[in-house]
């Protein structure tokens, strides 16, 4: 009986605490959201239920004012999932203050838009789609979040809220959401309404240009260790929002304030000298591994210009049991699973000082063991960077991390390689 009253009271407090954070119907003014927020009440309990379950990196709360010190937000109140009317529109609005800090000196404001909104308004976005993604009462999506920017203004160096909002019309979240595109997504997303502390602006996904780890953010309270996340993509997987994976924000369509420099011009002497540089690691691992490589060796390694950069073409075969199958996507993604994954730390071990080169171009030819006369062979080239190789090499990345932060080309056309959904075909 004691267990009983006890398990009681833990869900009496639980039940307190989703209702904390979803505002009451009663104090609605306006009596249409009123009576959607009454008729909607468990469904908004609900997003409230899984996103307090959910990990985000730094803590977050939800909260009808921004700009709190953590402490004052612990005593304030967190009931900020609500309806509300936004330009003659119905939106579900969801605003919240997350304890994490950037540097103004090292992450520009579109990173740490992006950066939020992967971590953050993301996964929110995902559960209230989930929830509300074919309610056609409901005509957009409406997140606010307040992070904070160090920074040093007249000499003095302090922290100060940034507060960054996205509102999505529903049937472009319900597309952004289910999108596994990157180029797509981008897209979708620029038809999304951004603000930077009231300022508009347009919110970027992907670009090319690394956020390594001392860029990302830390918790507010004043802790000795920095952060340390994956250094050059920046991805989150979210199990506790069921069957929700975000998909890998790196690398897609790049605008162009955000492309990075080449590091240098690229030019035949430059590749003949990078070539020369590191000619005693390339006859080591031609000899070493090419067993598990199976190089071709009528194209030894070599330095080659790609996109404006220079990459170590590494020319194989993978070999597959089986027959042909199955689409170009199924192969490649086989091929990679079965065989490029397994290459990536032997053959970086070889190259300890890559600060000359770009990345590593993993070229093979894919043949079938059932396919004797190879007619059904095909060409996957894997560009992938050297940041992201480093990544996955540390176990910080997984292999769909490190493809979608290169680039995949099938017979000469570049592609989206998702890797569970190619197989799973």
């Amino acid at each position: 009986m004691r267990t009983s009253k006890s398990g009681l009271i833990l869900m009496l407090l639980w039940s307190s605490l989703l209702v904390a954070q979803v505002l009451s119907p009663m104090e609605m003014t306006d009596p249409a959201m009123r009576r959607l927020q009454q008729r909607h009440l468990s469904e908004l309990k609900a997003v409230a239920s899984e996103l307090n379950q959910h990990k985000f990196p730094y803590t977050f709360y939800f909260s009808r004012k921004l700009d709190l010190e953590e402490q004052e937000e612990k005593q304030t109140d967190q009931r900020s999932i609500r309806f509300e009317r936004y330009n003659n529109q119905t939106t579900l609005e969801i605003t919240g203050n997350y304890y994490a800090s950037y540097s103004a000196e090292r992450v520009d404001a579109d990173h740490r838009f992006r950066q939020t909104f992967v971590d953050v308004i993301f996964p929110i976005l995902q559960s209230a789609v989930a929830r509300f993604g074919s309610e056609n009462e409901v005509q957009s999506f409406g997140i606010e979040v307040s992070h904070h920017v160090r920074k040093t203004v007249m000499g003095v160096n302090g922290e100060f809220p940034e507060n960054v909002v996205v509102v999505v019309p529903r049937e472009l979240a319900v597309r952004v959401v289910h999108s596994r595109d990157l180029v797509t997504q981008q897209d979708l997303m620029l038809d999304a309404e951004a603000y930077i502390s009231g300022r508009p602006t347009l919110l970027w996904l992907a670009g090319d240009r690394p956020i390594i780890a001392d860029d990302l953010p830390r918790h507010l309270p004043q802790e000795k260790k920095e952060v340390a996340m994956a250094p050059a993509v920046s991805v989150s997987t979210y199990p506790s929002l069921p069957g929700a994976k975000l998909p890998t924000l790196v690398s897609a369509s790049t605008p162009p304030e955000l492309k990075s420099e080449p590091l240098h011009d690229v030019t035949p002497q430059l590749l003949q000298t990078l070539q020369e540089q590191h000619r005693e690691e390339i006859d080591r691992m031609m000899r070493e591994q090419n067993g598990a490589a199976h190089f071709v060796q009528y194209a030894p390694p070599a330095f080659i210009e790609f996109k404006k950069g220079t990459y170590l073409q590494l020319s194989m075969t993978s070999k597959l049991e089986g027959t042909a199958a199955g689409s170009q996507y199924n192969h490649a993604a086989l091929a990679f699973d079965r065989h490029i994954s397994h290459l990536v730390r032997p053959i970086l071990a070889y190259f300890k000082d890559s600060s000359g080169f770009e990345g590593i171009d993993f070229s093979t030819t894919i043949k079938f063991s059932e396919d004797k006369e190879g007619a059904n062979a095909e060409s996957v080239e894997f560009v992938l960077p050297m940041a992201a190789l480093r990544c996955y090499e540390q176990y910080d990345c997984t292999g769909q991390q490190l493809l979608n932060a290169g680039i995949v080309l099938i017979n000469g056309e570049r592609v989206g390689l998702d890797l569970q959904v190619a197989e799973a075909r």
